[in-house]
């Protein structure tokens, strides 16, 4: 609907999507109507302005328009200059109106254009790299400002404040007295005033992902610059004893102690947080209107207050829970993946590292079990005590009840034991004395048990036999693996031996040479000297035969464009053909009498045979210049000639002979051994009759043939039947296998599986052709096959070997036998009992090492020693220790009264 506007008393129509801007520039652009030439006072015309009245006419008595009323000026109000009669529109000191400005809530608002008016961001697509280089330095200028303005922030606002509160009492001064004090100018305005002379891009111009990232870098730079002082002040806060003396400082310690914990993590949280309250910022500069429909400006006060600490918020909640979903799939991760310490021994039965979740399940089920039942806990404290007090075995001393253990170290569980080392710190001097007690019982109870008299040497060589007897078997896995392998590998040199002798080129091209040899010497040329001889014994080479179809084909070819120019047939032949055509004419003339006064009309067959030498050379040169017509013409001779040949009865034999030759060597044109022959046929003989090989080099045949399929058809036909085929054939495998050494031999010599089958593949199609010898080459490859895996896997089984060696090492080294293998027999006992985790294992192992030893009194002796102040501790601590191993004990003790009677008995 169009808009209808009044102006100056006429209705003006513009389209309904004219802003009002475009209004007011269209009215402008209208001349204002001008009073009316009436009443106008005849003194005006002396200066010449005026035109002179033409004659007969006077002007009417002018009389001076009435003042329109205006209204009354305020009160304190004058005008600045005095009213003009030049129209407003064209005064140009009238103050000219910018656009009107309407808010949502229908409010008008209108400023002088010579206000200076806020300027308008620019239309920049957002984009993450710039297009251009200008592009580039004005993003640089952009996030540098923000930098800068977050410093100049840091720097001024204490005094902001000061000035924000100074301001704040000289207003409410104001307000209550009247006065007229001036306001105080923040600091930050200075310097804004200061550096507005600096080259930079004003922050109004800025397009909205400019003004984003100019938010973000200056409430981020804040964020840093803060953090970064009170990371500083934070090791002075940890370190301090006491409290700041003055408020300022106590209120910095409090924000400063975040840092002390995690002082990296805090700063990046804080920088994160700055850029997020940019972030809002900017979302409430762009989003919130300045005169919004309710509240008019106070929902933008409101929101400019509240976006720095809303972004903020939601910027750390979204960094935690960023962290939390890492932390989460970091722990999955190392559940799932992640293995044991390496303390931890490795799994029996898989030979692996136990993974995290597996430790952790039986950390918690050895922790589930660590406290048992109480009343199954006292049937333990109970039967062991029983043990000690009441001994079965004979000759064994029972054990005073002030030398009893405790009841944790009786019980040997780890809840009760940890419980009763709260009752040791209560109670200290009772169980120390217990303690001594038990000390000497045992001290008391290996000295009884000791034999002076075993062999000390009997122990390393118990432990040397048993350490013997378990690398034994794994040394003896090892050789065989070993010469497994080494067998597997000479089978594969010896399949690649006769192949390592043909693998280079002068191999190659001594096969292609034998090849040619029975191709072209015992083949071919034999071939074609038995057709030559035929054709040159031939009865018809003597005959005459009809040339009549020879003179109409040569007719043909001169009646049409492209005759027989000399030199394309020998000439003289050509005369003396030419002197054989009959001519049949009227003699006498005007007798009606026809007498042929020419030649016969016949021609001999050796002639004829002669001239099929030229012809096929002719075609030849013809088809290479280009002159096919030629070319085709002397086909037809040629074919005429070939006729009266065939039909001589003198030329059958060697008509017969030849068909056959044709079949073999010359089936059609594009045959590779039809190529072949007749390029042996242009190259000559030399002085010695020998044939010109220059394009048909001997080392080069055997690729010819070999390079396609049909051309190795073309091969087998013409060997076949020849008596020369075994050797050629014999030269096509070697020549063959010299090619499959060059693709397929490793440096080692042996045959790489992987590359023939590729060269197997390869040449296919060709091998198709030669199935004898497909067949051997065929079992090349798959032998290579079957030796790589052979190979493999015996190589896989040595290192198998190999590593269980390593594994029953370990094993030994750790175990019993290992410890009296490698340790001084004096200072065996101490280190063993001496242990903190697995002294009654290793007790075990030894036990059972010795049980049916003829030398366990030796070893006896040398795990319970003569007593002494220095053993009965060591011997003290390995009982507290290892909880009493009283299992262990028994056997142990068991051993050796054994041995003391036995010694007794000996005595006696």
């Amino acid at each position: 609907m169009p808009q209808i506007i009044d102006f100056e008393g006429q209705q003006h129509e513009f389209p309904d999507d004219f802003t009002p801007a475009d209004i007011q520039r269209a009215l402008s652009s209208i001349p204002t109507a001008q009073p009316r030439a009436q009443n106008v006072s005849p003194k005006i015309s002396s200066d010449g302005l005026i035109p002179p009245l033409p004659p007969g006419f006077q002007l009417d008595g002018w009389r001076q328009p009435a003042a329109p009323e205006l209204p009354p000026l305020p009160q304190g109000y004058t005008l600045d200059r005095k009213p003009s009669l030049v129209p407003v529109d064209l005064d140009p000191f009238a103050p000219q109106m910018a656009v009107p400005v309407t808010t949502p809530s229908g409010r008008i608002y209108v400023a002088p254009a010579d206000v200076p008016q806020q300027p308008k961001p620019i239309d920049r697509p957002a984009s993450l790299l710039p297009s251009s280089v200008g592009g580039a330095v004005r993003d640089f200028t952009v996030g540098a400002q923000g930098v800068g303005k977050g410093l100049t922030d840091i720097v001024t606002g204490p005094f902001d404040l000061a000035a924000g509160a100074q301001n704040l009492i000289t207003g409410g001064i104001n307000k209550l007295a009247g006065t007229n004090i001036p306001q105080a100018i923040p600091a930050s305005k200075l310097v804004e005033k200061a550096t507005s002379v600096l080259p930079g891009i004003d922050p109004a111009t800025m397009s909205s992902s400019e003004k984003l990232a100019y938010d973000v870098s200056r409430f981020g730079t804040q964020a840093v610059g803060a953090g970064a002082m009170l990371a500083a002040r934070a090791p002075s806060v940890a370190a301090a004893t006491t409290r700041s003396e003055t408020p300022v400082g106590r209120v910095l310690d409090h924000m400063a102690r975040p840092y002390t914990d995690a002082p990296a993590r805090t700063l990046v949280g804080d920088t994160i947080g700055g850029m997020g309250s940019g972030v809002a910022v900017n979302a409430a500069d762009n989003y919130v209107p300045e005169h919004a429909v309710v509240g008019d400006t106070w929902p933008k006060a409101i929101a400019n207050a509240l976006a720095p600490v809303v972004g903020a918020v939601g910027a750390n909640s979204l960094q935690g829970t960023a962290e939390g979903l890492a932390g989460l799939i970091r722990n999955l991760a190392t559940k799932s993946f992640g293995s044991a310490s390496a303390p931890i021994p490795l799994n029996p039965n898989t030979k692996a590292p136990y993974s995290s979740a597996d430790v952790d399940r039986a950390a918690a089920k050895i922790q589930g079990t660590a406290s048992g039942s109480p009343r199954a806990l006292a049937q333990d404290i109970r039967e062991n005590a029983a043990a000690l007090s009441k001994p079965t075995e004979a000759g064994v001393e029972p054990l005073q009840a002030s030398a009893m253990p405790t009841s944790g170290l009786l019980s040997r569980d780890p809840g009760l034991i940890a419980a009763e080392q709260g009752a040791r710190l209560k109670s200290s001097p009772d169980f120390v004395k217990r303690d001594q007690n038990v000390k000497a019982a045992a001290a008391d109870r290996v000295e009884a048990l000791r034999d002076p008299e075993a062999d000390l040497g009997a122990v390393m060589r118990r432990a040397a036999q048993a350490r013997e007897e378990r690398m034994g078997a794994a040394e003896s896995d090892i050789l065989q693996r070993e010469d497994a392998t080494r067998t597997v590998d000479q089978i594969r040199a010896d399949q690649g031996e006769p192949l390592s002798a043909l693998a280079n080129s002068e191999a190659k091209a001594n096969a292609s040479r034998r090849l040619d040899e029975a191709l072209v010497d015992r083949t071919y040329i034999p071939a074609r000297a038995e057709k030559n001889r035929l054709f040159d014994t031939a009865a018809g080479r003597h005959e005459e035969l009809p040339a009549d179809e020879i003179f109409g084909a040569i007719d043909r070819v001169r009646r049409q464009a492209s005759g027989l120019a000399p030199g394309v047939l020998p000439e003289d032949f050509m005369r003396r053909l030419n002197a054989l055509r009959p001519q049949i004419v009227e003699h006498p003339p005007e007798s009606g009498q026809m007498v042929n006064v020419g030649g016969p009309g016949t021609a001999l067959g050796g002639d004829l045979a002669d001239l099929r030498k030229f012809i096929g050379p002719a075609i030849e040169r013809a088809q290479s210049s280009g002159n096919f017509d030629l070319a085709d013409n002397l086909s037809v001779l040629r074919r005429a000639v070939n006729r009266t040949i065939e039909d001589a009865p003198g030329y059958s034999e060697a008509n017969a002979n030849y068909q056959r030759f044709a079949e073999r060597f010359r089936p059609e044109r594009n045959d590779e051994t039809a190529r072949f022959t007749r390029e042996l046929d242009r190259g000559g003989q030399n002085a010695d009759s020998e044939l010109n090989r220059g394009s048909t080099h001997p080392s080069a045949t055997a690729d010819r043939f070999l390079a396609a399929p049909e051309k190795a058809a073309s091969l087998t036909r013409t060997l076949d039947g020849s008596p020369a085929a075994p050797a050629g054939y014999a030269a096509l495998r070697d020549y063959l296998r010299a090619d499959l050494a060059k693709s397929a031999l490793n440096n080692d010599g042996t045959v790489n599986s992987i590359r023939a089958n590729a060269w197997a593949r390869n040449n296919a199609d060709v091998l198709a052709q030669f199935p004898a010898v497909r067949g051997e080459f065929d079992e090349i490859a798959a032998a290579a096959r079957r030796g790589e895996q052979m190979s493999a896997q015996a190589r896989s089984d040595l290192d198998a070997a190999r590593a269980a060696r390593d594994v029953t090492e370990a094993e030994i080294d750790r175990s019993a036998v290992g410890t009296l293998f490698r340790e001084d027999p004096r200072d065996v006992a101490q280190k063993l009992l001496g242990g903190k985790y697995d002294a009654g294992t290793k007790l075990d192992e030894i036990n059972a090492l010795i049980k049916n030893d003829p030398q366990r009194c030796a070893v006896g002796r040398l795990l319970y020693p003569r007593s002494s102040p220095t053993r009965s501790r060591a011997l003290g601590r390995w009982a507290r220790r290892s909880k009493f191993n009283l299992p262990g004990w028994r056997e142990s003790s068991k051993i050796m009264k054994r041995c003391s009677q036995r010694r007794s008995r000996h005595k006696r």
